[in-house]
């Protein structure tokens, strides 16, 4: 398989992951507490949001990939943690999939989420989960600066975090809800992922830029075969 049709496949995946994650958050009902736990579509949203961090993963390579020579030690530190990122959301997804509805079933453990001690996750890896939403922003300030892909791919990277927290200071008055789509935490991964389409329409039609200057010398070079 050529580097080309390669890229075409990433920018493909990334295209699928945006409206799959959009579709998820639709699904979500307004919250996480056991009256909505137990809601028919609960399971079904996170089932899709796991989907959707499945295809940002794969897509993800490519996009990393195409501008590697050029994004600098910045965008590998951002892809690497954007990869811990995506294989936290693994656990999450799958957990509040499975796990979370069956406690709210039983009255005995019903107590333990929403609120409770085993609620999203169970807090697993605690402030470092939260911290992973850097990932977007450091990767989108290499994708901004390599100048291979749309620069919006990265500009709306980096946006998402500061919209996510200021959603969450608007909550209060009611622009923001706890859950559900118009969630501060649908307005991170909303934004993030349109980023990443942006990106994948690029590599799928293959209008990526090709800058004049040549790569950065401290940049980690990465060469696929065609």
């Amino acid at each position: 398989m050529s580097s080309r049709t390669l890229f075409r496949l990433s920018g493909l995946a990334l295209l699928i992951a945006l409206p799959l994650q959009v579709l998820g958050f639709v699904l979500h009902p307004p919250s996480e507490q056991v009256v909505d736990v137990l809601k028919p579509t609960y399971a079904p949203a996170h089932l899709i949001l796991f989907v959707s961090w499945m295809f940002a993963l794969l897509g993800l390579t490519g996009f990393y990939a195409r501008q590697a020579d050029r994004a600098g030690v910045l965008g590998l530190i951002g892809f690497a943690a954007t990869m811990f990122a995506a294989a936290y959301h693994f656990y999450l997804l799958l957990y509040e999939a499975y796990a979370t509805p069956l406690l709210a079933q039983e009255p005995a453990t019903r107590a333990l989420v929403g609120d409770g001690p085993l609620a999203h996750g169970a807090g697993a890896l605690g402030p470092i989960a939260f911290a992973s939403v850097l990932a977007f922003p450091l990767l989108g300030i290499a994708t901004v600066r390599a100048g291979v892909l749309p620069r919006w791919a990265g500009w709306l990277q980096i946006a998402s975090v500061p919209v996510f927290f200021l959603s969450i200071v608007l909550v209060p008055l009611g622009m923001f809800a706890e859950g559900g789509m118009l969630s501060p935490i649908a307005m991170l991964y909303y934004l993030a992922f349109l980023g990443y389409a942006l990106g994948g329409y690029a590599l799928w039609t293959g209008k990526e830029r090709v800058p004049r200057t040549t790569a950065r010398t401290n940049a980690p070079r990465l060469t696929v075969e065609s």
